[in-house]
């Protein structure tokens, strides 16, 4: 039997959290609180046991299309669902996308099931699963948005068209930003995208943006790397 398809009022998404805009870190939720990136370096070599083992697919064709300022307005349900992606608690999440943007919802749930299940994302603190679901309840939600209603479903976060937010349990990401990236992460259109994915989940899950922590390192993937880098390295994931 097929799964229906949810149509999602914008009123549904919570009010509160922190953008690229303008960060408003609220206070860790118990389960996020042991969540913290190791030292750049200290992770398991490739190949060796506990290295990455997922990989996010290619950009989808919706690289190639035009952005829509101002979609329908309406969040519909992704259908399909996940296994649980690590050992810890399982934190539930639905992915949503507005219509009329042109971008096939499938090939983004996708792409955001492979960031969240990737073993550089928040998986790898132990301290939660991920599990992507299209009905019941939930945890955490990620809608991809018009910019102008990720302007609405962001504030009073200030996101100008331009930004995403991390919104209470909600992680909204603007479809502009998924068509075109950031010029830090110029013809890395895919790495963008995890780093997106992981910097707005992060805020649903009670983090807050963090600085670079010095020359050519990896950016801490709660810094606001799309407005730049510094002398820190782009780096897509929380624990890379």
């Amino acid at each position: 039997m097929g799964l229906a398809v949810i149509t999602v009022p914008l009123a549904w998404v919570a009010l509160t959290g922190g953008s690229d805009a303008q960060p408003a870190p609220p206070s860790l939720p118990r389960a996020a609180a042991s969540i913290r990136a190791p030292a750049p370096g200290t992770g398991p070599p490739a190949g060796a046991p506990g290295a990455p083992t997922a990989s996010s697919p290619s950009p989808s064709t919706a690289s190639l299309t035009a952005v829509v300022d101002t979609g329908s307005g309406e969040l519909t349900v992704v259908p399909g669902s996940t296994k649980a992606s690590g050992p810890g608690p399982v934190r539930r999440y639905t992915v949503s996308v507005e219509g009329g943007l042109g971008i096939d919802a499938a090939a983004f749930a996708a792409e955001v099931d492979a960031t969240l299940a990737d073993t550089r994302s928040w998986r790898r603190a132990g301290a939660l699963a991920l599990r992507r679901v299209d009905s019941g309840p939930t945890e955490l939600r990620v809608v991809l948005a018009s910019p102008a209603t990720t302007d609405r479903l962001c504030r009073p976060l200030a996101t100008a068209g331009i930004y995403s937010c991390g919104t209470g349990s909600t992680a909204v990401l603007n479809s502009m930003r998924w068509l075109r990236g950031a010029e830090a992460y110029t013809g890395r259109l895919a790495e963008y995208r995890q780093y997106v994915v992981n910097h707005e989940v992060g805020h649903a899950l009670g983090l807050h943006h963090q600085s670079c922590r010095g020359a050519r390192l990896p950016a801490p993937v709660m810094m606001q790397q799309t407005k730049g880098v510094g002398v820190c390295l782009p780096s897509p994931w929380p624990f890379p």
